[in-house]
Formats: C-alpha cells, sequence, structure tokens
C-alpha cells in the first residue's frame, strides 16, 4: 500500500478531514486540504520531518509514513506486512506454525488449518522467516489477529495495534506497551 493510501486510511480512522489535518500541520486554510491530498493522491511523498509531523497529528507509528529508504530490517518487513493485509482483507490469515522434532528431516514444518475456511484443491500456503526478531513480532501479531477473530478485541482496537506499532508490543503479556491501544471500558 502506498503511503498516501496510509495516510488516508489513518486520517479517515482518525476521523479527521484532509483539511483539518492541513490545518493541523500548519499549512494555511486555504491551501490544508490540497496539501493534504497532494499527500494522499501520491503527487507529492513527505519527507521524514513531514512524516513525523503526520505521526504526531494522527496518533500513530511515523514509520507508516517513510518512504522504503527510511526503514531497514524487521521493521520495514512488519510495517509492509501490516499494509498488505491492509490491502488484502480477509483474504489473508495469520496464524502460528506448530513445531515438531523429525531427526531425519528438521527443517519440515507442518502447520495446521481448518479444512473448512478454505476452498480449492490446495491447503494453504504459510511464510516462515529464520529471523528470530521478525518471528517474535509475528507471533504477537498472530495472538492480535486471533484475538480479533474471537472478537475478544475490536477491529478499531487491532487497526490502533497496527499503526502504533512496535510501542503497542507486550511480547505475550509479559511487560506493558509502551502505547495503551486498547480500549479500558472493555478490557478489565
Amino acid at each position: 500500500m502506498l503511503i498516501g493510501e496510509r495516510i488516508k486510511r489513518i486520517r479517515t480512522f482518525r476521523e479527521m478531514t484532509q483539511k483539518e489535518l492541513g490545518i493541523a500541520m500548519g499549512f494555511p486554510d486555504g491551501s490544508a486540504s490540497v496539501r493534504i491530498a497532494q499527500y494522499e493522491n501520491c503527487v507529492k511523498v513527505p519527507k521524514k520531518a513531514t512524516a513525523d509531523d503526520l505521526a504526531r497529528i494522527l496518533n500513530c507509528n511515523p514509520k507508516n509514513f517513510y518512504s522504503d529508504s527510511d526503514l531497514k530490517g524487521a521493521s520495514y518487513i512488519m510495517m509492509d506486512l501490516f499494509w498488505l493485509e491492509e490491502s488484502v482483507g480477509e483474504t489473508m490469515y495469520i496464524f502460528q506454525l506448530e513445531k515438531y522434532n523429525d531427526r531425519d528431516d528438521p527443517r519440515i514444518v507442518h502447520g495446521k488449518f481448518n479444512d473448512y475456511n478454505f476452498v480449492g484443491g490446495y491447503p494453504p500456503v504459510a511464510l516462515a522467516f529464520n529471523y528470530n526478531l521478525i518471528n517474535d513480532f509475528m507471533r504477537e501479531w498472530a495472538t492480535r489477529y486471533s484475538e480479533l477473530k474471537k472478537k475478544e478485541i475490536t477491529w478499531q482496537e487491532y487497526f490502533e495495534w497496527k499503526i502504533n506499532w512496535p510501542a503497542t508490543c507486550d511480547d505475550g503479556g509479559r511487560f506493558e506497551p509502551s502505547y495503551q491501544w486498547r480500549k479500558e471500558s472493555q478490557h478489565p
């Protein structure tokens, strides 16, 4: 998903108009919505400082708006995966594979899936990384996705978790995240 589409998605999630966002960014009243429209339509790509300002106003991780050259490693991969999910919606499933031990071929990993959830002649394909940091990040993402599907969290909470990641991470409940993304009234 292009940076402009990300700006628009988060702006509408925050229930802001282009003009409101532009004015909050400090653009003159007459051109505020035009400037934001230029970013959202990918006529202009925000520089890093502008991306930081957009993120501050929209209350999200600025990495959502960084260009490819500004992101590296695990953060880059996770942001791309989060936005891929936003692009493809309900066609992407996130689940953790179960590990097993086989001395003859330790590279083989079997995942489980519910045959009733998938149509087609072939089972779904899972993507795994030999990159421990990504695996840790994706494990927590799979947890959040599972909570969403079980209706333990709302779509709004799930989206809030993603757009403020990694400040929303709690490493499976082992510590308190630096950004509270859950609505307290629904979660004791």
